[in-house]
């Protein structure tokens, strides 16, 4: 299955997500890829649409490997079975962490010019909307970081993602999509368009979604 563009996989994802028509939403994009489509989630329930943003900490050996992840309010999940199996030392996750955070907080003021103070979740449906789930360790990290906010349930949704990762996030918690793949490589190669957007698209989207 292959998405003409980011809009079309959203707009079919909000389908996916009709069992929370009714309720107080609000979604939370993961820039950038992950914007397009939260909008299209976003104006279908007539909720806001803001972001939230969360990264891998990269092996020392291998920045691809992720060994954690740290999410924009700065709390940091790691996976202590591949730190010990590597012994990555205490001072090397620290000083990535604090780097990460530092350029996720100065991209978020970028691309939040305008939208005030991060909206309050207490007793609201979180949908965490990105284009796509490879990992899922970012994803996963981000849920967490959300759920300590106190909303009444978080919602990963994405337009595709590999099959064996659904009941580990499942686990974690409910999670719609589209398309489950099989034979799952990267996000892009679902997708006829997959352009890489500039801050400015992203500020738009935002600005659209959240008129009065």
């Amino acid at each position: 299955m292959r998405f003409k563009n980011r809009s079309q996989a959203g707009k079919m994802l909000a389908k996916e997500l009709s069992a929370y028509k009714g309720e107080n939403v609000i979604v939370l994009a993961i820039p950038m890829g992950g914007v397009p489509v939260g909008y299209e989630v976003a104006r279908e329930y007539r909720a806001p649409l803001d972001l939230v943003m969360s990264k891998k900490i990269g092996a020392p050996f291998n920045p691809e490997l992720a060994i954690g992840a740290v999410t924009w309010n700065g709390a940091v999940m790691v996976d202590q079975e591949l730190v010990d199996r590597w012994q990555v030392p205490r001072d090397y996750i620290r000083g990535e962490s604090n780097k990460i955070l530092a350029e996720m907080n100065s991209m978020l003021d970028e691309l939040r010019v305008g939208q005030g103070n991060f909206p309050k979740l207490y007793g609201r449906i979180v949908f965490i909307v990105d284009d796509g789930i490879a990992t899922g360790s970012t994803m996963m990290a981000a849920v967490e970081a959300i759920r300590d906010m106190g909303p009444k349930d978080v919602v990963i949704a994405t337009p595709v993602l590999p099959s064996e990762l659904v009941d580990t996030l499942r686990y974690v918690a409910p999670t719609v999509y589209v398309h489950a793949a099989d034979d799952f490589e990267a996000v892009g190669q679902y997708y006829e368009e997959f352009e890489t957007l500039s801050n400015e698209r992203v500020k738009e989207y935002l600005l659209l979604a959240n008129q009065a």
